[in-house]
């Protein structure tokens, strides 16, 4: 009889183990499994929306990919990226949680498109785009930003081709630059959360949406 409750604590103590260690793994795992999903559904969105456009004006939406948008709630910390892998990266390594699938962008310059250039502050936990070569320049100068080249995209300065706005907002007492292209979410940013509308950054097509 001892024995047999001493092989049932032994078993019930591994059982205990077994799932804090499935615990610990699933809350590092889960993340990604999002992000893999994400770039599938994008992915699929895609195929159903054959591209139409104007060679003449438009670059070409089956060189665009989906542009996902980050953030640290407690840091009031936002980031964008075209690519899964840095997604998954600084979802594991820095506390970011993925929030949305912005639109669609391209990586190189195609028709009627523009640098949209990524600029980085470890200093203020902050991060902004703009196509606005200027402003990147002067926030260069300043030596609390710095210019992310991995992460330039190239987008649409005006509203053609089937794009839609990219709203900028900003909230100074967090120093914090945000960026969506959801009417919605850009009017609830600036009734609850502070922030102040910057106006429209630029242009980028819509996830699933032929241009």
């Amino acid at each position: 009889m001892i024995i047999q409750i001493t092989t049932a604590v032994h078993r019930l103590y591994n059982w205990r183990d077994i799932m804090v260690f499935l615990s610990s793994a699933m809350k590092h795992i889960l993340p990604a499994i999002l992000l893999s999903i994400v770039v599938g559904l994008a992915a699929a969105m895609t195929d159903l929306h054959p591209a139409g456009r104007s060679a003449e004006t438009c670059g070409d939406r089956d060189d665009t990919l989906a542009w996902y948008r980050v953030n640290v709630p407690s840091l009031f910390a936002y980031a964008y990226s075209t690519d899964p892998a840095w997604i998954s990266g600084i979802i594991l390594n820095d506390g970011y949680i993925l929030q949305t699938v912005m639109g669609r962008v391209f990586l190189t310059q195609e028709e009627s498109t523009v640098p949209c250039y990524f600029l980085s502050s470890d200093v203020l936990a902050d991060n902004f785009v703009t196509i606005n070569a200027t402003e990147r320049d002067a926030a260069i100068a300043s030596g609390q930003y710095f210019l992310l080249a991995t992460l330039q995209t190239y987008i649409y300065p005006t509203e053609i081709c089937g794009s839609i706005p990219m709203y900028r907002l900003y909230n100074s007492a967090k120093t914090s630059n945000f960026f969506t292209t959801s009417e919605s979410e850009r009017l609830s940013a600036i009734s609850s959360s502070g922030y102040a509308d910057l106006g429209i950054a630029g242009y980028i097509l819509p996830e699933g949406v032929a241009c």
